[in-house]
């Protein structure tokens, strides 16, 4: 009969002195609604599996995932994973404000509440997240408030992120390459400048400039190819005698550059360059050649107000050429 309701009702018949009871069935309308309604919901069921479908077919590959945020209760939701696992995407806004990396918090937090505040137009920013095992995901991620109250406080906020993980790393490498020396890996000038204004001044410090005396002779005699190896040995040796909390750079030509931070008093500073100047004094350029190349280094020395990179430079140009003037392969320190 299908899934349709019965009632009954019951007809007395007198027979032997006892009443007998007969059911009768009737269809209940009640049963046909239900039905309807059942069969309403499996068909929007199924359109809603369809256009689920869609959605996934239609942002497959674009790293894109949609999401929604109830705001009076935190409550968020995706809708679709993309490259994601479940565990990755948290239910709430508190548990995603914890995963946000503690340089990044301030900003993507600020950005949300701008808008809920209706200060923007949309919330809108670039952030990374850390996850349990420390992880760490870059996420571009956009929305905008789409339902209101009465009093127009927001409801319920609906966006997008994608994950742009690749894409920070593909940037990175570029900002090295342009701030890396190809031939030496140390810092080129440019990135030289940048790294030292991004030192935090921590009293006394001093700024190397090394140059090598009579180079040039190496590259007419013995060839360029000669002449850069004799570079990448003074890198190599930079990275080996100097701390590791030394900024190291080829300025240019046979010119590198290291600035210090750290125990830099006089004693320290002449035990470096007198290590710097003995290596190359050893050195053989090429087997069965009498070519050799010396170093003149000068250090420029600073405590108290820390000088900039360009102050810092013409101090140590300048002590670098009385070494020069004093015969070459020797440092002279200036003190400011």
């Amino acid at each position: 009969m299908g899934e349709q309701g019965w009632i009954s009702a019951t007809d007395d018949k007198e027979g032997g002195g006892a009443a007998e009871r007969g059911a009768t069935l009737f269809p209940c309308s009640h049963g046909g609604d239900l039905a309807r309604l059942q069969a309403e919901i499996a068909a929007l069921k199924h359109e809603n599996g369809l256009l689920q479908e869609k959605l996934n077919a239609a942002l497959d590959g674009t790293g894109i995932c949609l999401w929604q945020g109830t705001i009076p209760t935190g409550e968020l939701r995706v809708f679709n994973l993309q490259n994601f696992q479940v565990g990755d995407m948290v239910p709430h806004f508190e548990q995603w404000s914890a995963k946000l990396h503690p340089d990044d918090r301030a900003h993507a937090i600020g950005s949300y509440v701008a808008h809920l505040e209706g200060k923007t137009p949309f919330y809108e920013a670039e952030y990374r997240t850390v996850s349990p095992a420390g992880e760490i995901t870059w996420l571009w991620d956009r929305g905008r408030v789409v339902d209101r109250d009465s009093d127009g406080k927001p409801l319920r906020i609906m966006g997008s992120h994608i994950d742009i993980t690749q894409r920070k790393a593909y940037e990175q490498r570029l900002a090295d390459r342009a701030n890396s020396d190809a031939l030496t890996g140390l810092l080129n000038r440019q990135g030289f400048g940048k790294a030292f204004a991004q030192q935090k001044p921590q009293g006394a410090g001093a700024l190397l400039f090394i140059d090598l005396d009579d180079f040039k002779g190496i590259n007419d005699q013995l060839g360029h190819a000669c002449g850069d190896q004799v570079l990448q040995q003074m890198a190599d040796w930079l990275r080996l005698i100097m701390p590791g909390s030394a900024l190291c750079g080829r300025y240019g030509g046979d010119e590198f550059v290291v600035h210090l931070h750290r125990d830099v008093s006089h004693h320290r500073l002449a035990q470096l360059a007198d290590a710097l100047i003995s290596r190359m004094h050893g050195y053989v350029p090429k087997p069965g050649c009498s070519q050799r190349v010396g170093l003149s280094i000068g250090i420029a020395l600073w405590e108290g107000e820390a000088l900039s990179f360009r102050q810092a430079l013409e101090v140590a140009d300048r002590a670098m050429y009385e070494a020069k003037a004093r015969g070459k392969r020797a440092w002279y320190l200036l003190q400011m």
